[in-house]
């Protein structure tokens, strides 16, 4: 049976289409704990090693409770909630790409509240023929197609016309389900984008795919993965619970991933080898820690428009939205790595400054040449000066965007934070 829809209602889904959003998430992260010190023969000449106890790491960021992302299958059940299944077939050249948490709804009480698991693969990550597709495992209140989770179904939040669609009932192989297909215009010619949803074990589930021989700018513009009803079906087939997956890798090895915890600190602290810097706030300056990611060289999950040189730990500070000093969209980024992550010979040089005995070099990127190609808005980008130096055998950079009145004080508290142990 086959049925038109148009669906007019609209929803306010907090699905993260980007992994960028973390850029902009405020609040503290870590409580340092007790102090001791160790003598080491470089920069200040001693060196602080700061102790945090597991209970006492906390992540507060913007909408935290609401939006979390991760590189691997086990680290995103920790916090997902409820059990689910995973596909354990995938059509060839794809692999695991992200894990995404979020909450969905569309009233302001919650009533309609979803919990819902992102899956996405993806296959030839990067290049121009990149291709996605998603796999979704929800549960809660309400229909999953009114909250815009769905490929096949019109999105209602950029526009206010009747959007129609196509709603029928098949078969993916022995999985009885729902296919929900746009259609072109006001026709029931099927536009391309498709979602087929399942229910199991009290979870729905649903992959958003492109059909075959599909050449529409829309699935170009969203790099769309095409699977062919035959693959569909063994995609739908295959899955089962995390511990039974035989034949697809879900542990996002090589992969960048954000910290939320002690578990992921340990893992940054493993990969990188080096003692790392985790001051909560910066004094004086009003700039707390909002967001700290480990950047891996050759990951297959972001699409920074800084791609460094060498695996680096990437904390960002922002103002607090009342700050007396700072526009509410400045930042403050630092990054720690065993290598040199920029190149000075594509930089500006302004001058160089010390610190408590550490020498710094400051640059300037008046070309955009780390961070300008991949902005939608490269004109638009504030000031950035880019310091750099060596301390204690560990390469830092720090990248300043907007006010520069505090930035020797801002870079004072930097030499001077303490390493976590």
């Amino acid at each position: 049976m086959i049925i038109i829809f148009k669906y007019k209602k609209v929803t306010y889904s907090l699905f993260a289409a980007a992994i960028l959003l973390m850029l902009a998430l405020s609040a503290a992260w870590l409580t340092q704990g007790t102090e001791s010190k160790e003598s080491t023969g470089q920069g200040t000449g001693s060196r602080t090693i700061s102790k945090i106890e597991p209970s006492l790491l906390k992540i507060n960021r913007l909408n935290d409770d609401l939006f979390k992302w991760f590189h691997s299958l086990d680290r995103a059940r920790k916090f997902a909630g409820f059990d689910f299944k995973v596909p354990d077939y995938l059509p060839a050249g794809y692999q695991l790409q992200n894990v995404d948490l979020y909450k969905s709804f569309s009233n302001a009480d919650r009533s309609d509240l979803l919990d819902a698991v992102s899956i996405r693969f993806v296959s030839q990550f990067g290049g121009k023929n990149e291709q996605q597709i998603e796999m979704l495992a929800v549960k809660g209140n309400g229909h999953i197609w009114e909250h815009g989770l769905l490929w096949g179904v019109p999105s209602t939040q950029q526009t206010t016309t009747t959007l129609p669609f196509i709603q029928e009932a098949v078969a993916a192989g022995h999985v009885k389900g729902t296919l929900f297909s746009k259609t072109q215009s006001s026709d029931r010619k099927r536009g391309g984008a498709r979602s087929f949803v399942w229910q199991d074990g009290g979870v729905t589930y649903a992959i958003n795919y492109y059909s075959e021989n599909d050449a529409s700018k829309e699935r170009r513009l969203l790099r769309g993965g095409i699977l062919t009803n035959e693959e569909l079906a063994k995609v739908v087939q295959s899955f089962v619970f995390p511990e039974q997956t035989r034949h697809v890798r879900y542990d996002g090895e090589g992969n960048s991933f954000p910290l939320y915890d002690e578990t992921d600190l340990n893992a940054a602290k493993k990969i990188l080898g080096i003692p790392l810097k985790f001051p909560t706030d910066l004094p004086d300056t009003q700039f707390t820690l909002s967001n700290s990611i480990l950047l891996r060289t050759k990951d297959h999950n972001t699409g920074y428009a800084f791609r460094q040189s060498a695996d680096a730990l990437w904390n960002t500070y922002s103002p607090p939205y009342d700050s007396t000093i700072y526009d509410l969209n400045d930042e403050l980024w630092f990054y720690q790595s065993k290598a040199p992550l920029f190149n000075p010979a594509k930089l500006s040089y302004l001058r160089k400054l010390q610190i408590h005995g550490v020498e710094i070099t400051a640059y300037a990127d008046n070309h955009q040449v780390y961070f300008g190609p991949r902005h939608s808005e490269p004109s638009k980008l504030k000031s950035q000066t880019i310091y750099m130096w060596k301390q204690d055998d560990v390469y830092y950079a720090s990248l300043f965007l907007g006010q520069e009145q505090y930035q020797e004080t801002n870079l004072e508290a930097l030499i001077l934070a303490p390493y976590q142990n």
